[in-house]
């Protein structure tokens, strides 16, 4: 059924927008069906996402008075046989003006962002079968740069320079396969020349479960993440089944992630091999363990951006206790478990060398690592002499937190940068004399 609507004014700049489809706008409060919508630009490496309304004047009357946020889903036919379904949640409008001339009530059309969006793409006529497929869409981190497999062009190059062939791929847990790429994107749509291979995705080959697919992907990313010192995050993702139907979903509003600061090495060497002998054994490791959302914390705690000192003291004791939970790999019990207790289990299971490291617990000198944080919790208050001490405890924490974690995904901390050889250069690793200077 075609609509027509004679009140909707469009103005010129949406020519330059996406696409306008109608559908119903709703919350708990309302519901506006039959409403005239229209998309922002949206590409794989969109960080924002927008929407343009245009009600009658009704819609805008009522419109105006309710709070958000909104949920949209409509439809259209991009061509006779194909049809887009879309759904955005997370929608907060600027709910426009009213202006008011005489007798008469003018509404502004409102605009607003969105948090999430999902397009389903049908394909009718006649039976089609495709390859399952998925495509993830992520910002950049030092194991995605080392990992990324060349293209043709790339390949011919490096066979012309005598340079190794390099092919990266890994199994996930419902046995399809993963490679890292890279792919081409443009600042602005159109123009050809500011064009550069700038983006990084995750394919998948034979895809058999999207649910299953995606929670590995986002397990990959995380400990892509752990490695390189600096965050990356699942921003698009796609995925056709065997009959051809396409999903895509865009997650938005995501603050830009912090990358490594200079100085500082990736945990893990700077070594395709060791690089991708790390992602697959840790990977592994994650997705046949338990309390991996333990390990998450963990992982986040470290990857936090700039916190107030005793803060980040505070939430890297937190993060140790997720990480032995997740180490341990103990039932959990309905109260939280000390983490000197933990610790001295994790101790015995691994029996790791820490001893070249402020104490996390029971130091015969001076103040533990524990002690400093439960000060910290419960008000105490550190003088300006304090500082060096508690921004070398810090420092202990972090690389302890990572030692930690490193031995429950299996691998050897002699191989990292947390390594008693990685660590001899840094000021914070002679930590004797500030620890016993310290005093709470």
């Amino acid at each position: 059924m075609t609509q027509t609507r004679v009140d909707a004014v469009v103005p010129y700049e949406a020519s330059e927008r996406g696409s306008i489809m109608w559908g119903e706008l709703r919350n708990d409060r309302a519901k506006f069906p039959g409403i005239l919508v229209q998309f922002s630009r949206i590409d794989p490496k969109s960080r924002k996402g927008r929407i343009y309304l245009y009600p009658t004047p009704e819609q805008a009357r009522r419109l105006f008075a309710v709070p958000p946020p909104f949920t949209f889903e409509g439809s259209f036919f991009r061509e006779e046989n194909v049809q887009e379904h879309w759904k955005a949640t997370g929608i907060w409008l600027n709910s426009g003006s009213q202006i008011t001339y005489k007798e008469a009530f003018f509404w502004t059309s409102p605009w607003g962002s969105i948090e999430d969006l999902e397009v389903t793409i049908t394909t009718k006529g006649p039976e089609r079968q495709s390859e399952p497929f998925g495509w993830y869409v992520a910002n950049r981190c030092f194991l995605l740069q080392v990992l990324a497999n060349r293209d043709e062009n790339q390949k011919a190059d490096a066979k012309k320079f005598g340079l190794p062939e390099r092919s990266f791929s890994l199994r996930l847990s419902d046995s399809s396969t993963a490679e890292i790429r890279r792919y081409v994107t443009s600042h602005r749509p159109g123009v050809t020349k500011e064009t550069k291979k700038m983006g990084y995705s995750i394919s998948v080959k034979d895809l058999q479960n999207a649910v299953t697919t995606k929670r590995d992907i986002e397990a990959l990313l995380i400990l892509a993440s752990f490695a390189s010192r600096e965050r990356s995050m699942l921003r698009h993702w796609s995925t056709e089944d065997i009959d051809g139907l396409m999903r895509r979903y865009w997650t938005f509003n995501i603050p830009k992630c912090r990358r490594r600061p200079r100085g500082i090495e990736p945990l893990v060497p700077r070594d395709p091999d060791q690089c991708g002998k790390f992602l697959t054994s840790a990977l592994k490791v994650y997705i046949e363990a338990n309390h991996t959302e333990m390990l998450d914390a963990a992982i986040y705690a470290l990857l936090l951006d700039e916190l107030a000192l005793e803060v980040k003291i505070v939430r890297l004791v937190s993060g140790i206790q997720s990480a032995l939970i997740f180490a341990l790999q103990e039932p959990r019990t309905p109260r939280s478990p000390q983490i000197k207790a933990l610790y001295d289990k994790f101790l015995e299971k691994y029996t790791p060398d820490f001893n070249d490291l402020w104490p996390l617990v029971g130091a015969s000198k001076g103040e533990s690592l524990s002690r400093i944080r439960n000060a910290a919790v419960h008000g105490g208050v550190f003088a300006e002499r304090d500082w060096t001490a508690l921004s070398y405890a810090a420092e202990n924490l972090h690389w302890l937190l990572e030692r930690i974690i490193l031995i429950s995904l299996g691998w050897d901390i002699q191989n990292s940068a947390v390594s008693p050889a990685g660590l001899r250069f840094y000021h914070a690793y002679q930590w004797q004399s500030e620890q016993r200077s310290l005093k709470i």
